[in-house]
């Protein structure tokens, strides 16, 4: 089996979040199971200016875009993993941030994007095809279903592939003005409600799910939510008519990298039988973040996009409650302006208990894994989540709002601690966020239980051989 796996982002290269880590890790476990694997992304300036060995192949593509016809140079990395390509074009990718500015998207983020997929299939037909599985991920590749179809020029391709079709999060989507539907090259006939069209405008996520052979996203729970009018952002009606072709596999974790036996980026080793490098980490991450609190004060961690998704609203209304348990907040992340004013503010007011970087920072992101006792996951939706996976494999419990991945990966923590994995809050509100923190920390204060409730999350398996798996099981269903 050959498969080519597509992504706008792959970490360590460039990454604004979860699916950059998929696109790391997944191709490798899939390629462990001894499938033929390929990787394709966008060379962005990052990846340009980054510590990567990339090298031109030389390689070079004519790309149609609307009546301009534009040139796609290859490049690839020889490291370890998949083979993956890179496809350069400066002016659309030669930028400081991946998809937009601090308080707005880049206005041609349709027509770069379409480049780039268009290039995905040049570069298949130009390895000399032979591929079986075209897997494609998020609106940024939810056209290549249809460019593989069609062809570049929208004339017609021999198609040999069968595509699959990763919904990563629903609600970012990809919608542009049904006026630039031409850049596509695409026949008309593709821009109609049972295809591409949503309300006059290109609805490129929708694109995926309607033109690919299979559509994957990643929890059992969230693909059943967005069937639903709350979470299927105008899309339910479409996914609840999918039926079978709908499947959620969990993602995972690839414990070569978050692993806190053998981590590099934080200040002591520990592993389930000797905890000790717990404490330590705990006393270097409060030292770096300025933070005036004691060794045995509870310590919450926060590594996020300060959007509205990721709980930010009822966290607001809770903080103030929160403050007033005595507990430490370490908090990484960026977005939204007035979420990254929030933090700032609160760390004005509580100086010494609060501290935030609003950065992108994988070290860091390290260190409070590490460091932290409790993870605090309030999101309104979550897909899957990662960090909750992270957080337990470093001893640092989960706080989460029962939802996605959320509910699918952590067990809710019995009233004496004898059972479960984190602590679950149901209803989406400032008080059921309050009440659980209040449970973590009256079960914090029980030496002996906590030391277990630790173990038995770091000994959790979510890596990423299980969901290589349940891939490879669907794959080779859709060939058959």
């Amino acid at each position: 089996m050959k498969l080519a796996y597509v992504s706008s982002e792959v970490t360590p290269f460039a990454a604004t979040g979860g699916l950059a880590d998929v696109g790391a890790a997944l191709p490798k476990a899939i390629e462990r199971q001894g499938v033929d694997v390929i990787r394709v992304m966008p060379l962005y300036r990052q990846v340009a200016e980054g510590p990567f060995g990339i090298r031109d192949t030389g390689l070079r593509l004519q790309i149609p875009v609307g009546f301009r016809l534009y040139r796609a140079d290859v490049w690839k990395t020889d490291s370890p993993g998949p083979i993956l390509y890179f496809i350069r074009r400066d002016e659309f990718f030669d930028r400081a941030h991946l998809y937009g500015l601090p308080d707005r998207d880049y206005d041609d983020n349709f027509e770069r994007f379409v480049f780039f997929q268009k290039a995905v299939v040049a570069l298949l037909d130009a390895l000399g095809g032979g591929f079986n599985i075209v897997h494609c991920s998020d609106w940024q590749c939810g056209l290549i279903p249809l460019f593989l179809r069609h062809g570049m020029q929208g004339s017609g391709r021999k198609l040999t592939e069968k595509s699959v079709f990763t919904i990563h999060n629903l609600a970012y989507q990809g919608i542009f003005p049904g006026a630039q539907y031409s850049l596509t090259n695409l026949p008309f006939s593709c821009f109609t409600v049972d295809l591409l069209e949503f309300y006059g405008n290109v609805n490129c996520m929708k694109g995926g799910i309607t033109s690919s052979d299979l559509v994957l996203t990643v929890s059992r729970t969230y693909a059943q939510q967005i069937q639903t009018d709350e979470f299927g952002c105008g899309l339910h009606g479409l996914l609840a008519r999918i039926g079978d072709r709908l499947h959620g596999i969990v993602h995972g974790v690839d414990y070569s990298v978050w692993d806190p036996a053998n981590d590099r980026a934080i200040a002591a080793t520990f592993t389930p039988e000797d905890l000790s490098g717990k404490r330590a980490c705990k006393d270097d991450l409060i030292r770096h973040m300025g933070l005036q609190i004691t060794p045995g004060t509870p310590l919450i961690g926060m590594v996020s996009r300060l959007v509205d998704q990721k709980g930010l609203d009822i966290l607001a209304e809770a903080m103030p409650s929160l403050m007033d348990l005595g507990v430490g907040f370490a908090v990484l992340g960026e977005g939204m302006e007035k979420y990254q004013r929030l933090c700032t503010e609160w760390a004005e007011k509580w100086p010494g208990r609060f501290a935030v970087r609003l950065a992108f920072d994988v070290p860091l992101s390290h260190r409070i894994e590490a460091g932290c006792d409790f993870y605090l996951m309030p999101s309104r939706f979550e897909p899957c989540g990662l960090n909750q996976l992270y957080s337990l494999r470093y001893g640092t419990v989960p706080i989460v709002h029962a939802t996605g991945g959320l509910e699918d990966t952590i067990e809710d923590i019995s009233e004496d601690g004898s059972a479960g994995t984190g602590f679950k809050f149901r209803a989406y509100t400032s008080q059921g966020l309050l009440g659980s923190v209040q449970r973590a920390i009256a079960l914090h204060g029980k030496a002996d239980t906590w030391t277990e409730i630790m173990r038995r999350g770091m000994r959790k398996d979510f890596s990423w051989d299980r969901a290589a798996q349940d891939h490879l099981t669907l794959y080779r269903r859709l060939l058959a």
